[in-house]
């Protein structure tokens, strides 16, 4: 009865013809992780009407789905996904969440969902099956792995390496302090030896490096900094490939310069005094990003320079266009460092572009795949399976063989 009683409920606020008490009933049968089954049915329905030209749900309607269905309470004995408590956000089920995402519809647009960080997923959730019937479970990377080249072309694996002393670089102590950071103690006030060591990130890593002055940088997966091992004259500066979170010490008598190598050109360049930003600049996407939290930068690139506010963000494409956008999405820029793959309005190759590089996997492309916007965001420290199940909600399929995952219609 209560199956009949959801089919009846969703077709009427299909229809927007659910009184208020019909809609707060919807939800709460939505929440019930027994109704999974009939949810997905009415899900393929509701995607032939979509996909006929009709309009589904609007935008507002979805949010209103989404926020009463992740309202509800876990049932006794199923996984817990737990949210950041900083932001009030509910203890909900894995179940729950898939609910939630298989039935937030987004007019013209495609398939809404979030995904917060979880604890014991990974062990209770089941595998998805995909389209070949095998299953995909590419677990988690370990997140802390990098390679440090010293100055003489050497390497150390910071993953492996023990903590403390690893090594003296000119007039610098270099130390690994924990499993994700390193850190570089200058032993002289006036350094006579000045060297360049590099740090970098390899698929599914990250670091965290405090430099000779003391400001810090957090690298992303696939990133790599060099840097002298003191600081002397005029200005401090450090070379980025990728992507990095800096936190700058103040010393107004010399400036603290980012070098970004920009193909094709003389390159760009984030010059501050003392203050938080995040550079994205892989050479796979088509703008390099540069978002400002706190203090004040300066981006130049060629004859083009702009001035940064917290809360902006500059872009620059490949093709020399240079766009400031006064009122980014910080929270989206930050989301890496704080734990999270995350996305807003993107397509289905710029999501999986962050997957690849996180997961250390091959992404390949057959036939015509829907042209589907998502937003939302996964914890990094879910597997690959838990990615895969929210995106397979929007009618995208995958086949996983070894590390490369095609993606099919």
């Amino acid at each position: 009865m209560s199956e009949q009683r959801l089919r009846f409920l969703f077709h009427r606020y299909f229809d927007k013809t659910a009184s208020a008490e019909e809609r707060a009933e919807l939800m709460a049968l939505l929440g019930d992780p027994r109704h999974d089954e009939e949810t997905g049915a009415l899900l393929e329905e509701a995607w032939q009407r979509m996909e006929n030209g009709e309009i589904v749900f609007s935008g507002a309607q979805s949010e209103a789905m989404l926020r009463h269905v992740l309202d509800a309470r876990p049932a006794t004995g199923e996984a817990a996904v737990i949210y950041n408590k900083d932001a009030r956000r509910p203890v909900i089920t894995l179940r729950r969440v898939m609910a939630a995402a298989v039935v937030l519809l987004v007019a013209g647009i495609g398939t809404y969902f979030q995904f917060f960080r979880h604890a014991g997923i990974r062990q209770s959730a089941a595998p998805v099956a995909i389209s070949n019937k095998e299953e995909i479970d590419v677990p988690a990377p370990c997140g802390n792995n990098a390679v440090l080249t010293l100055a003489d072309g050497s390497t150390v694996v910071l993953d492996s390496a023990r903590n403390g002393t690893l090594t003296q670089q000119g007039d610098a102590q270099v130390s690994k302090a924990n499993a994700g950071r390193l850190e570089y103690n200058v032993l002289s006030r006036q350094p006579a030896a000045i060297v360049y060591n590099t740090v970098s990130t390899r698929k599914g890593g990250q670091y965290q490096i405090v430099l000779p002055d003391g400001s810090k940088a957090w690298l992303n997966t696939m990133s790599s900094l060099r840097f002298p091992t003191a600081f002397a004259g005029t200005e401090r500066v450090v070379e980025l490939t990728g992507e990095a979170y800096f936190e700058v010490e103040k010393q107004h008598n010399m400036p603290f310069r980012v070098h970004v190598n920009v193909p094709g050109d003389k390159g760009m360049d984030v010059r501050v005094l003392g203050t938080h930003f995040n550079v994205m600049a892989y050479d796979n996407e088509a703008e390099i990003k540069t978002t400002l939290l706190e203090g004040a930068v300066k981006v130049v690139e060629g004859d083009k320079s702009s001035i940064l506010a917290p809360g902006q963000q500059v872009k620059l494409d490949k093709h020399g266009g240079f766009k400031l956008d006064e009122n980014a999405d910080v929270d989206l820029a930050m989301a890496w460092k704080n734990g999270f793959t995350s996305f807003k309005s993107a397509d289905i190759k710029s999501v999986l572009r962050q997957v690849e590089r996180w997961y250390d996997i091959d992404v390949m492309y057959e036939g015509d795949i829907p042209e589907r916007k998502f937003s939302g965001g996964i914890s990094r420290d879910a597997n690959l399976s838990d990615v895969i199940r929210l995106l397979e909600v929007s009618k995208i399929h995958f086949k996983i063989k070894g590390r490369k995952l095609t993606v099919t219609p």
